[in-house]
């Protein structure tokens, strides 16, 4: 065995340490890069992610509506026994582009929808049933699934929350205070 024969495992292990140490690198510009780009600010939107039915009715007609209404009534109701709203939206909902997702609408910034429906999303207790929402297009039952509110819109609720808790305080009332935000 001679020298020379020596030196070349000694080389191949230099070499295997040079790329092990520059995938390292590469692995941990990755890293800062993708958590750069988690910090970097995006512009807020509130937004809210809601499901519905929506039951339609010809506005001419009085008989339409009424059977309209007896309809999402009957839905309303089985929800409030437990049945499953995906499974109603699907069966009985008249928007053809929600029905065939449970009545999932997705996400939504504010004033996307109709008025009596913004109201109840922007309001309402995430995952609770809607009363029934009479808009242009029809009868809705609603339930909120998400919503996300911006860190100035979240500031102005705790502020109205505790306006609200130092008026009812002078007052002398006990009445527990309304959630910051209306629901949430």
């Amino acid at each position: 065995m001679e020298i020379g024969d020596l030196e070349k495992p000694v080389e191949d292990c230099r070499d295997r340490t040079k790329l092990v140490w520059a995938g390292v690198l590469v692995v941990l510009i990755v890293m800062i890069g993708a958590m750069w780009f988690m910090q970097k600010p995006q512009a807020q939107v509130s937004s809210v992610r809601a499901r519905h039915i929506l039951i339609t009715y010809s506005s001419a007609d009085a008989a339409d509506r009424m059977r309209a209404l007896e309809r999402v009534t009957d839905i309303r109701e089985r929800l409030l026994k437990g049945e499953s709203f995906d499974k109603l939206a699907r069966e009985y909902s008249e928007d053809p582009a929600s029905s065939r997702r449970g009545g999932d609408l997705g996400w939504a910034p504010k004033n996307s929808y109709a008025t009596a429906f913004e109201e109840y999303c922007w309001t309402a207790p995430v995952g609770e049933l809607s009363d029934i929402v009479q808009t242009e297009y029809g009868f809705h039952l609603i339930k909120v699934d998400d919503r996300r509110r911006t860190a100035a819109e979240e500031y102005e609720a705790e502020l109205d929350r505790k306006a609200w808790e130092l008026e009812k305080e002078k007052e002398g009332g006990a009445a527990p205070p309304p959630a910051a935000g209306g629901a949430q």
